[in-house]
């Protein structure tokens, strides 16, 4: 990571001096020139104050929307470091996530003799060669890479991805700053620490870098198409990984309506419910049974192929999830639905996504708030994604730890709930979700007679026999290492240790007086100076050590 990078490197390089005044400048016209002073930016490195104001049509725009116009100005790295935030709803908070989720990671398109340049570089052929054709009219262009239309020499259609020129080096340079400029906010700026502005760039780093590697992405597309192998009603296009690299990506061209226009369609061709239907279960079935999940399913990312088949593309953003943390995130979803608010906490205890605390009625009265705008004896009327990103803004209140991957999946179900409502207004997740809750729970019995007779005491049993041996073993280690520690707490012992601490003080004086009369006796045989003075200060001494007693 990034990690190393000091004044002295980034003072010694104008490219970086440049584009830190740049930001600087960017920051002034967005109304958040006074961040470059608490950085003590101007302190540091040899780069002038900026002397830009603030534009007069930004002045009327909210804080969150100011912060998206200001990202999309600095450029794609840090578009794409506004993107990953929006996935951080439990850390920024809902108002700023909503906001950042609108940051678009469109771009104007290169010519495309650079893409064959490219080509030839990561390939060693031309494209010429590798292909019997090659669109050079790009079909999409983004910030990391464009798409372009292209033939095999066997005839079967596939689209050519090629990363943007420079687009690695660029981003590399903004990393640095960024790194940098965490450090000063996390050491200047007290407020910014709650939010760990050196963990964020950390965690945008590794998926930056990621989503710069093509080859992750193509291993990611080929996993999600042996995942759904044996499902007829689930296509994945094919990756051809014999003409990937890191900066080209070649996958088979699928020929279908984007989910985008089937839900603007009025045709009769689709069952839009029912294809609601599917992505939902699609999704619970990769996050469920195959604990490796597509996290970014909107309308964009979707066609409908014939026969109402779900084909899943773009394979940039997609996570990896244990089983313990899925279920977990699930069965607090279960305890949501039910309105047991009292189950939900106790869940947090168990997972120890929460601790006891000493405002616990007051977290339990938000988490109660929270269930009761949601409640309702018809699960219809519950929105899934909206109670997770409200509970989870509970979560950011009383500062609870929220591990990555909850929020990346609590991220993810919002995007499909929205997607699959927006093909069908009356669809709910939450009823699509019921179905899946009695197989998270430890038992095959009927999900509602199990919530109203044997629900806590069973997840508790389950929560205790995973744990149970994993401390154990845990214990056992640190005995045999003799790293095995008790702490023990008296609220009154600290008050019997200070007194006891007077007493001694007191009686080494009273032997110090003790011995220095029984010295200056000695002493007042050889010189009676020398046996005076002794008396002297012992008497002193000895008043001193009365009132002291007297006092106390």
């Amino acid at each position: 990571m990034g990690g190393g990078i000091d004044v002295f490197s980034i003072s010694q390089s104008r490219q970086d001096l440049d584009r830190i005044a740049r930001i600087m400048d960017i920051l002034a016209k967005f109304e958040a020139g006074q961040l470059a002073d608490r950085l003590r930016l101007g302190e540091k490195l040899p780069i002038r104050r900026s002397k830009q104001k603030a534009l007069p049509e930004v002045m009327h725009k909210t804080p969150q929307e100011r912060f998206r116009l200001m990202l999309e100005e600095l450029g794609t790295t840090f578009v794409k470091f506004g993107q990953l935030l929006s996935t951080r709803a439990d850390i920024i908070g809902p108002e700023y996530a909503a906001e950042l989720s609108k940051l678009q990671d469109s771009m104007s398109p290169f010519p495309t003799d650079q893409a064959k340049r490219i080509i030839k570089d990561e390939l060693g052929k031309h494209a010429d060669e590798l292909f019997l054709k090659f669109e050079n009219q790009p079909l999409a262009s983004a910030s990391i890479g464009q798409v372009h239309r292209a033939v095999l020499k066997n005839g079967h259609k596939v689209v050519v991805k090629v990363q943007r020129p420079g687009i690695e080096a660029t981003i590399k340079e903004d990393l640095r700053i960024m790194h940098y400029l965490a450090r000063l906010a996390q050491k200047h700026i007290p407020e910014t620490r709650k939010y760990d502005p050196v963990y964020l760039v950390d965690e945008f780093e590794r998926s930056i870098i990621k989503e710069l590697n093509f080859l992750r992405e193509a291993n990611s597309g080929q996993r999600l198409k042996d995942n759904f192998n044996d499902d007829k009603g689930v296509n994945v296009p094919t990756v051809y990984n014999r003409l990937c690299t890191r900066r080209v990506l070649v996958m088979e061209e699928v020929e279908g309506m984007s989910l985008s226009k089937v839900i603007t369609t009025h045709s009769n061709k689709f069952d839009k419910r029912a294809i609601a239907r599917k992505c939902a279960r699609i999704f619970f079935k990769m996050v469920l049974v195959d604990r490796f999940y597509h996290a970014d399913m909107h309308p964009g990312n979707i066609m409908v192929l014939d026969n109402s088949v779900i084909c899943l593309l773009d394979f940039g953003r997609v996570n990896s999830i244990d089983k313990e943390t899925a279920n977990d995130l699930f069965k607090l979803a279960f305890y949501a639905v039910e309105d047991d608010v009292n189950g939900l906490i106790a869940h947090m205890l168990r997972t120890g996504m929460a601790v006891e605390r000493d405002d616990m009625a007051s977290f339990k009265a938000d988490i109660s708030d929270v269930l009761d705008a949601y409640y309702s004896k018809r699960i219809v009327d519950v929105k899934l994604g909206e109670m997770l990103s409200d509970l989870v803004t509970i979560l950011v209140k009383y500062d609870i730890n929220r591990p990555r991957e909850t929020a990346e999946l609590a991220r993810s179900i919002l995007i499909l709930e929205g997607t699959c409502t927006e093909l069908d207004p009356h669809f709910n997740i939450a009823e699509e979700f019921q179905p899946y809750a009695k197989d998270l729970l430890p038992t095959k019995w009927d999900t509602r007679k199990l919530v109203e007779v044997l629900k806590d005491d069973m997840l508790d049993l389950e929560y205790m026999a995973r744990s149970l041996p994993l401390a154990l073993r845990d214990f056992m280690r640190k005995m045999e290492d003799g790293r095995l520690k008790i702490e023990l707490e008296h609220k009154d012992l600290m008050v019997f240790s200070e007194d006891l601490d007077r007493i001694s003080d007191k009686l080494s004086m009273a032997l110090l007086v003790a011995a220095l009369i029984v010295g200056s006796s000695l002493v007042l045989r050889v010189s009676t100076t020398f046996g005076l003075a002794g008396f002297l200060v012992s008497g002193m001494l000895g008043l001193w050590l009365a009132l002291k007693i007297i006092a106390y």
